[in-house]
Order: C-alpha cells, then sequence, then structure tokens
C-alpha cells in the first residue's frame, strides 16, 4: 500500500464523516481506550504511539547516521544490491528547488515513490467494528506526529511556485509547466509523519492477523516508523539519490 499524503487525506476525511473527530493527545485517547476494551489494541501498538508522542514533543536534532541506517535496512530488505545514495537538504524549498532542476520531461521518467510502501494484508472491507477501531487509531497518531503542519510544510514550496508562475505574467503553457513539474515532484516525494501514522495502524492490524513481531511486513512498518521518530520529514526517490530533508519541529 502506498504511503502518499492525499491517500490518508481521504482516510482522515472518512473517519470525521463517521463522527469519531480528533482525540488531542495521548491522555484523551488512553481514557477512551479503558472505556471501551473492545478496541483490543496490541502492546506495541501502545508502545508505538508513546514513542510518537516524544518523538513529536522532543526537541529535534535529526540523526542522520540511524535515519541512513534505516533507509540501507529498507533497500536491503526490498533486494537492492547496494545502499542507495542520501543527499540531505535542507528544508522542503530546497528539496523542490533541486527537483525542479530535473525539468519535466526527466521528471515524468521517474517511477513514483516506492521505498517505504509495501502490499498490505487484505481487509475485511465489511467489518465496521474494525474500520472504526482503525479510524480512531489513525486519528489519535495522526494528531500526535501533527501530520497537518507536516503537510503545510511539504506543500508550501508547491504553492508558491504556482502563485509566482500565475503572478508572473508567464503564459498559460508555462504556467502549466510549472503545476506539472509540482505535481510530479509530488509523486516522488513521501512524508514520513504520514508514513509513521500508517505504520501503527497497519503493524497492529498484522499483528492481530496473527503475525509474528519479528514478520518482515511488521519490521517495514517498524523502520519506517523509526525513520520519522530519528527526524526525517520526507524522501524523494530521484535515480540518482533519495533526497531527505528533516524535520524542522
Amino acid at each position: 500500500m502506498a504511503v502518499h499524503r492525499r491517500d490518508f487525506l481521504k482516510i482522515g476525511a472518512g473517519s470525521a464523516l463517521m463522527g469519531l473527530g480528533r482525540i488531542p493527545g495521548i491522555t484523551a485517547w488512553a481514557k477512551d481506550a479503558q472505556t471501551r476494551p473492545e478496541l483490543g489494541w496490541h502492546p506495541l501498538t501502545w508502545s508505538l504511539i508513546r514513542r510518537a508522542e516524544d518523538a513529536s514533543s522532543a526537541a529535534r536534532n535529526v540523526d542522520t547516521s540511524q535515519v541512513e541506517q534505516v533507509i540501507a535496512e529498507t533497500c536491503e530488505a526490498q533486494g537492492c544490491a547496494s545502499p542507495p545514495v542520501i543527499k540531505w537538504l535542507p528544508d522542503p524549498f530546497s528539496a523542490f528547488a533541486h527537483l525542479m532542476a530535473y525539468g519535466l520531461n526527466e521528471l515524468l521518467e521517474m517511477a513514483p515513490a516506492t521505498l517505504w510502501s509495501r502490499a498490505a494484508l487484505p481487509k475485511r472491507a465489511n467489518d465496521r467494528s474494525l474500520k472504526n477501531t482503525r479510524c480512531v487509531r489513525f486519528e489519535v497518531v495522526w494528531d500526535i506526529v501533527g501530520v497537518e503542519e507536516h503537510g503545510r510544510a511539504l506543500m508550501s514550496p508547491k504553492l508558491l511556485a504556482k502563485s509566482q508562475a500565475m503572478a508572473g505574467g508567464m503564459s498559460a503553457e508555462a504556467v502549466f509547466q510549472v503545476r506539472a513539474i509540482a505535481a510530479q515532484i509530488g509523486w516522488l516525494e513521501t512524508s514520513l509523519p504520514v508514513a509513521a501514522c500508517h505504520a501503527v495502524d497497519e503493524i497492529d492490524f498484522l499483528l492481530a492477523a496473527g503475525l509474528p513481531e519479528g514478520d518482515e511486513l511488521v519490521l517495514h512498518h517498524l523502520r519506517a516508523f523509526s525513520a520519522y521518530e530519528l527526524g526525517l520529514l520526507a524522501t524523494w526517490e530521484t535515480p540518482e539519490a533519495v533526497i531527505c530533508v528533516p524535520r524542522s519541529s
């Protein structure tokens, strides 16, 4: 399952429609869980929730060496012959400018992001209680890691490029090209706060389905969660390198 931001925005909207609302942090979530024993979350889920809260509230200095190790382990588990080249840039604007330099044609030839994606077990689509439980859990982690704030940081350079193109008297064709470039950059991008939300949800589901904690699918999601925990905001996958940007908060 892909972990692009656009997919999880749909999930978040869906849970709001179900009347679940936002749960502000672990205290309210724990209180809710205690009054709803049918939720039955795995102990590892609890530990990941607490780790997410710690990572999101502490001062953030990205541990680049450990992040690079996580990326190397993820690539190795996916069968890559050698670790990828990793290029660190200070913020989303720097990453956007770097990627824009490729030009539209070259960006169109690049495959969508796959580093943090793995196929998931089939979901029981007709099980409403499972859907409700997963939406509550997802909402909790979404709020703790601050997905919307980080999402705005990732969207800012794209929106600025579009607004500058339209305000700068550029031709309709040139404006379209800027918009197309921004869209293609989006396909190369993975938000690690979103991946962390996805990881907690998937890990709990996989363990409930009977997979052991050491199963490779569980470990994959744990690596994605760790990358967020260590301070990674986003990656962009190009043939030359994995572009990495740290979280600023």
